[in-house]
């Protein structure tokens, strides 16, 4: 037997502070009409994707309704 771990010991190495991480207020700064048009595409995108995986939620729901109705 031998005192080893099966796992693997992971360093983690720090950030550094010199690099500028994105914060949340760059989420609200409108400085050019590109940012502003990029984050309202996103949105558009992001209410899209909403939509579909709402609209096939929906069918799943009715399909497993519909499987028991006629499972009868």
């Amino acid at each position: 037997m031998h005192n080893e771990s099966p796992l693997q010991s992971c360093r983690v190495e720090p950030c550094s502070t010199d690099e500028k991480q994105p914060s949340m207020a760059r989420l609200y700064n409108r400085e050019g009409e590109a940012q502003s048009a990029g984050i309202e595409q996103q949105r558009q995108r992001a209410k899209r994707t909403a939509l579909w995986v709402g609209a096939i939620a929906v069918l799943v729901y009715v399909g497993f309704i519909l499987s028991g109705v006629i499972g009868r």
